[in-house]
Order: C-alpha cells, then structure tokens, then sequence
C-alpha cells in the first residue's frame, strides 16, 4: 500500500531545471570533438567554436518544449544560473569564433614584395593580404600557387577597379595578360591555407633575373593580416 508521500510524488509530474538538458548535449559534443582531436590529428576542432550559436538555439528549444509540456521545467535561481552560465560560454564561444574566421592570423609567414615580385611562404594564412605594382601595357603576370591544405582566393584589379581576376581559389601555374598601364593590386585570401605563391612581373613574356629585384625587396618573418568581410 503506497503512502501519502508516494502519492503525491505519483500525482505531480517529476521537475527538472531548465538548461540541464542542453548542458548534457554540450558536454557530450564538446568531449566527443575532444577525444575525435586526439585520434586524428588532421580533424580541426574549431567547427566547434563556429557552432557555438547552437547552444542558444537548443537552450531556447529546450525551454519551448518544456513550457509547451505542461510547466515541467523548475526554474529557480540555480536553474537560471545554469541558464547563464551556458549563454555566457556561447558567447565567448562565437567572439572566439569570429576572431578565428576575420582576425589576424597569418602564422610563420615569409613576405617579399617590390615593383617586379609579390612572394609568400607560410605554415597558416587566415585572412587577406595585398600588394599594389605599376605594369605596363603587354606586360603578364607569371603567377605560381601551391597549397598543402585550405585554399587560396586571389582577386586582382587596377586602380579603377576592373578586375583581372575575381576573387578565385586558384592553384598552379598562370599567366595573366595585362591590357593596360596602371597600378594594379594583387590580394590573396587565405582560408585556412598552407602552402605559398608568387607573382612575377614579366616583360615582353621574360623573367627578370632575381638579382635585377630592386633592393627595396621586404621580408617578414611575421605579419599582421587585415580583417575584411566573407564574401
């Protein structure tokens, strides 16, 4: 014979906190990207930064299909504390995120740049870099691009802004004809690239020899990228 405690416990539905739910399926995720790092080091665990807005959504479900359910969710101040603590981790999450996808992240990169030559080496380029040269009419480009991983978009335009080249993953060797005089910009995107690439400025079709480069030739050992928009 149940007593009056079973009872009750029988005739009102059993209560849990909002936000356990969601913090169950994070912790699992997050472990799951964890141990999947240590196991294949070619997987990049930072999707998981980049899905980090999924914790709100599930967050918001959760508390959606609770309150639909017939008020079975508990919220008490621990209860929203937890409710914090989760929107508090998504959102350093996503600034995280958003610091990997747009900021400077141009790592162990070597840079010449001058009026004839436009080269970089690098381990992991995120982001954009650019450099402006003077051709003439008749003049090409000579361009050489090799990536171990990622890819590498290059837009090149003249200083009204026609473009030569719109912003494609290129990869190989290229000659672009250049119609005009003028001062063109070559700008590479980096998206999770390694590998490297150069630009030769040829004349009539022939190479200038590397010791006829100007002296003004700069290098880098490292380099700050700037941010622009994902097209």
């Amino acid at each position: 014979m149940e007593t009056a405690e079973q009872a009750v416990q029988t005739a009102v539905p059993r209560q849990r906190r909002v936000g356990t739910f969601t913090l169950g399926i994070v912790l699992v995720i997050a472990g799951a990207g964890m141990l999947a790092s240590m196991f294949w080091p070619q997987f990049q665990p930072e999707w998981l930064l980049k899905a980090s807005p999924c914790i709100l959504i599930l967050l918001g479900i959760e508390t959606l299909l609770s309150a639909r359910g017939g008020g079975r969710v508990k919220y008490d101040w621990l209860g929203m504390f937890l409710c914090f603590i989760l929107t508090g981790a998504a959102l350093c999450m996503y600034c995280a995120a958003w610091w990997v996808v747009n900021g400077n992240s141009l790592v162990s990169a070597s840079r010449w740049a001058n009026e004839y030559l436009y080269e970089m080496t690098y381990d992991r380029l995120d982001g954009a870099d650019s450099h402006t040269m003077r051709l003439e009419a008749g003049d090409t480009l000579q361009c050489q691009i090799y990536t171990y991983y990622g890819r590498l978009e290059v837009e090149i335009s003249d200083e009204d802004g026609n473009t030569l080249c719109e912003g494609n993953a290129l990869e190989g060797n290229h000659t672009i004809e250049i119609p005009r005089t003028g001062d063109y910009t070559i700008l590479v995107w980096g998206r999770h690239a390694g590998g490297g690439f150069s630009f030769v400025r040829a004349v009539a079709g022939e190479v200038p020899p590397a010791e006829e480069a100007p002296p003004e030739t700069e290098r880098y050992s490292e380099i700050e990228t700037v941010p622009q928009e994902d097209g």
